[in-house]
Formats: structure tokens, C-alpha cells, sequence
């Protein structure tokens, strides 16, 4: 049976300090070159497993990138998310918001898994667009999506209401227009007494179901692409 990998490095750790110790001693000339010979045969031995061990590195520093991505949509999963959105808030005043995708439930019943992942797909582009490469998206789960931006462009309520209608433009799907739309709750970090990225999740939360509560979840207008579809469909 092979030794195992502290026994090896054990007897490296031997032999290199008697290999030391035969440097400072002229008594055995013979010693030198027989302790660097017993240095080299471990170190023989050893490599394989210092291969081996790099390799598993590698191969778990993969698992946990992969981990940190969510596979449909590629965005961030909740702790890559949270970390990111903490070091924005370290650089500046911060918006945290949370988006949850409205009649999401039925497109996904009527066409078809295929056809709500590919929904889910295209609220993950169009969110990480809303938020630039200063801010971050991610998916915490479900049609449950998250985002945080620096708080410098201007008015917080006009920036929802453009994601709120980018949200709710319909998916192209196989030729078919699947219409969602997006109930959006928004926090700044200044206006709260506790200015954290988990108070403003809570924060975040809270405003996206008084938007539910206003009514979201009932009928919405066709936006004027989904119309000119029906209409070159009827036609």
C-alpha cells in the first residue's frame, strides 16, 4: 500500500534535514549524495499527489463559481447577490429592489415549461440591462428577481416605472407574444433607519406586495407591441 500523503511529506521533512545536517558534517562523504538521493525519490513520490490535490482545487473552485450562477438565466444566485450589493453599498448610497413576475404562473401552465423559462431567460437580460455594469442582478428563486444600483441617477420612482414597463414587454416565444408583467418594490439605503442590504430586502419586499395589493395581479393593458402582434396575426 502506497503511503499516505503526511507520511510522505514526513519523511521528506527527514530526509531534507539530515540532507542539512550532512552539509555541515565532512565525516561521511558519502552521506551527501545518498540523503539527496532519498530528497529526490520523495519528492517523486509526492508529486502525483500535489498533481491530484491542485487538480481537486480546481475542480471545486468550478463547482462553487457554477454554484453562484444560476444556470437558466445566468444571473447571480442570492449570496454572490448579497455580497456584491454589500460592497456597492460600501461605495456609495445604494437601491435595493425586488421583482416578482405577475401572471407568470398561467403562461407556464398553458405553453409549457420551455415556454416559461424562456420568460424567466428574458427578465434576467432585460433586468441585468436595467441595472449596467454598476449595479447587479440576480435570482433569488422561482420568477423572484433582485437588484441593486448606485442611488445617483435621479428620480427613484421614474427608474422603477421604466423597468416596471421594460418588465412587461412580451416575450417572443416560437412566434408567440407570452405576456407578463412585474409587481417592483424599490428601497434606498438613505431612507432607512437601518441603512443595511438586508433592511432594504425587507424594505424592498414590503413595497413589492403594496404594488401587488394596488391591483397588479389584475388585468394590464396590451403594451403596443403585443398589439401590433394580434392585430398581424388576425389580419
Amino acid at each position: 500500500m502506497a503511503p499516505a500523503t503526511a507520511e510522505l511529506i514526513d519523511r521528506a521533512r527527514q530526509h531534507l534535514e539530515a540532507h542539512a545536517r550532512t552539509w555541515a558534517s565532512e565525516l561521511d562523504e558519502d552521506a551527501g549524495p545518498r540523503a539527496a538521493w532519498y530528497v529526490h525519490q520523495d519528492l517523486a513520490a509526492l508529486l502525483p499527489l500535489l498533481q491530484e490535490t491542485l487538480a481537486d482545487r480546481d475542480r471545486l473552485a468550478a463547482r462553487l463559481q457554477t454554484a453562484r450562477r444560476d444556470p437558466l438565466t445566468g444571473l447571480v444566485t442570492r449570496q454572490a447577490w448579497t455580497e456584491r450589493a454589500e460592497q456597492l453599498a460600501a461605495a456609495g448610497p445604494l437601491v435595493v429592489l425586488l421583482c416578482d413576475l405577475d401572471h407568470f404562473k398561467p403562461v407556464n401552465d398553458r405553453f409549457g415549461h420551455a415556454a416559461g423559462d424562456a420568460v424567466l431567460a428574458a427578465t434576467a437580460r432585460r433586468l441585468a440591462d436595467w441595472c449596467g455594469p454598476a449595479g447587479c442582478a440576480g435570482r433569488l428563486g422561482g420568477d423572484e428577481f433582485v437588484a441593486a444600483v448606485p442611488d445617483d441617477h435621479g428620480d427613484l420612482a421614474e427608474r422603477v416605472t421604466k423597468l416596471r414597463d421594460a418588465l412587461a414587454e412580451p416575450v417572443d416565444y416560437r412566434g408567440r407574444l407570452l405576456q407578463v408583467g412585474a409587481s417592483v418594490g424599490a428601497a434606498a439605503l438613505t431612507d432607512l433607519v437601518v441603512p443595511t442590504v438586508s433592511a432594504a430586502l425587507e424594505a424592498a419586499d414590503a413595497a413589492m406586495y403594496r404594488s401587488k395589493k394596488r391591483g397588479r395581479r389584475g388585468r394590464r393593458w396590451p403594451t403596443p407591441t403585443l398589439l401590433a402582434h394580434t392585430l398581424r396575426r388576425a389580419a
